[in-house]
């Protein structure tokens, strides 16, 4: 059997952190970069938003370089739902270029934006090819954007059935349903391996309908320059009641929940002050208008530090005492958390989901209770105690390192054993 470390990869992601800087696109171009970085072969290729819309208007080709041996694509071509391709000649172009890299491993970081139909013809052309997923998400169980939360209401999901996700799509059909997850279903089962960032997203997964399948849990990497960081303690005094969220400002981060507990939490200490870094003010007011009562009565204890650069996270982390993950949807391997954990500074996070996995209650994390303001103010007010901090900081767990990570990635790239023929009888 070939050895793992010997053979090229191709990583084709969603997009290019260039143009999109989301969980799922960094992960993939960070182990493109760590594959590199071992002298091993490795291509990256990711979807490209800015030559879709240029294709809108005018001829633009498929693939077009961007680096050393790194590609960008337009998915101009694709329905949309960005599962498939409507035009068949894109998503040729598309195959017969990833065919023609010649690498002997295609690791898969997502099928959005890549294409289901895509990836059985590349499957096709390539039957001497390992295929490699990771799942980064729920799409495939949830049309939710694979939130897993109602759309009528932030309450949460905890397992897809037809006539659930009907009362959440009235315009669709139980028929498209059954087609979407059977469709799917079919494709992630012809992997040679599935990667997955957490247990709990293993579990949803599973149950889902893809038990028994060649499967391992990967923490996703951060890369060589983060984890060479330094991770001091500071000083648990000053940090204690400092407190900071990082991320977009979508409904499903819970920002709202944050800035809604910050005037309760001021009520018990008023030394308690919030950063949000990832939005301005005004960005936030857009998504949640009902929000100014409480921004106004939390007054220069909230500050609004605009977008930020995720190379420069680690280092803004150190600058609060605690990170506060308070996302209202499950989460699966929230980038952040791994981030607060290489800055050394412990977590506020909602009690479910990969968020409760990867920061454990009472060992680097504090949990409240999921979407209650009343409970994060709770949190806050025990966090802000330096003796807290002082405990919580000194017991932080470190993120995966780069050998434990390529040795996981050189398991699944495993080719899949080929089953024994019987003997034949005398």
């Amino acid at each position: 059997m070939a050895d793992p470390a010997r053979r090229s990869v191709c990583v084709l992601a969603h997009s290019h952190p260039d143009f999109s800087k989301g969980g799922g696109e960094l992960a993939a171009y960070r182990e493109f970069q760590t594959l590199r970085a071992e002298g091993r072969r490795a291509v990256f290729v990711g979807a490209c938003e800015v030559g879709t819309h240029y294709a809108a208007t005018r001829p633009i080709d498929t693939v077009l370089p961007h680096g050393e041996q790194e590609y960008v694509f337009s998915f101009a071509g694709m329905a949309e739902d960005r599962l498939s391709w409507d035009d068949p000649y894109q998503r040729r172009l598309m195959v017969e270029f990833l065919a023609g890299l010649g690498t002997e491993i295609y690791h898969f970081h997502h099928y959005w934006r890549l294409g289901v139909d895509l990836i059985v013809d590349l499957m096709e052309a390539r039957p001497d090819a390992t295929f490699v997923m990771t799942l980064h998400e729920m799409l495939a169980i949830c049309l939710h954007h694979g939130q897993m939360v109602r759309t009528r209401s932030r309450e949460l999901c905890k397992r897809e059935a037809p006539l659930r996700c009907l009362a959440c799509f009235p315009d669709q059909t139980l028929e498209r349903f059954a087609f979407r997850k059977a469709t799917l279903l079919t494709v992630l089962r012809r992997f040679d391996h599935l990667v997955y960032p957490s247990e709990f997203l293993r579990g949803r997964y599973e149950e889902w309908g893809l038990a028994g399948h060649r499967a391992s849990v990967l923490e996703n990497y951060l890369g060589d320059e983060i984890v060479a960081l330094p991770r001091p303690q500071g000083d648990p005094k000053r940090l204690a009641p400092r407190f900071g969220f990082f991320g977009q400002p979508t409904p499903f981060k819970g920002m709202d929940v944050l800035v809604t507990a910050l005037p309760l939490a001021l009520r018990e200490n008023r030394g308690i002050t919030v950063a949000i870094a990832g939005a301005e003010r005004e960005d936030v007011l857009r998504m949640f208008p009902t929000l100014e009562p409480a921004i106004e009565a939390a007054g220069q204890s909230l500050a609004f530090l605009g977008r930020y650069d995720p190379g420069d996270s680690v280092e803004l982390m150190r600058s609060v005492g605690w990170v506060v993950v308070p996302s209202i949807w499950w989460e699966n391997s929230p980038m952040v958390i791994q981030e607060a954990r290489r800055a050394g500074t412990p977590l506020i996070v909602a009690d479910i989901g990969g968020m409760a996995e990867k920061a454990q209650r009472n060992v680097d994390a504090l949990h409240f209770k999921r979407g209650s303001p009343v409970d994060l103010a709770r949190a806050m007010v025990e966090a802000a105690q330096p003796e807290t901090r002082k405990r919580l900081g000194a017991s932080l767990r470190d993120v995966i390192r780069r050998e434990d990570f390529l040795r996981g990635l050189d398991a699944a790239f495993a080719p899949r054993p080929v089953p024994a023929i019987p003997a034949a009888a005398d």
